[in-house]
């Protein structure tokens, strides 16, 4: 059991690093470029972070044995990239 448990943490500390490398990066890009329309399937590259996100808050909501709330992968409208980095912190640690 130990080692799952360090496995986990391994893990949960890994997917905090990536959100905020990639977070970086998308933060550097000239303005416009995040919200610039993409062909995705969610439509452009802030719409993606938010689907991860959604999806990190519903992994975590499936680890801890409680309903989630969201009825989709993502949500219809996403934050401005600030917030939306914001709450990612919040939620990774």
């Amino acid at each position: 059991m130990a080692s799952a448990l360090r496995t986990a943490r391994m893990l949960t500390r890994y997917n905090a690093w990536a959100d905020e490398v990639i977070f970086e990066a998308v933060a550097k890009l000239p303005e416009g470029e995040a919200t610039k329309p993409r062909q995705s399937i969610f439509k452009n590259m802030l719409h993606t972070l938010n689907h991860i996100y959604v999806i990190d808050r519903v992994f975590q909501a499936h680890v801890e044995g409680r309903e989630h709330g969201y009825q989709a992968r993502n949500t219809e409208t996403n934050p401005p990239l600030a917030e939306l980095r914001q709450t990612q912190q919040e939620q990774d640690f």
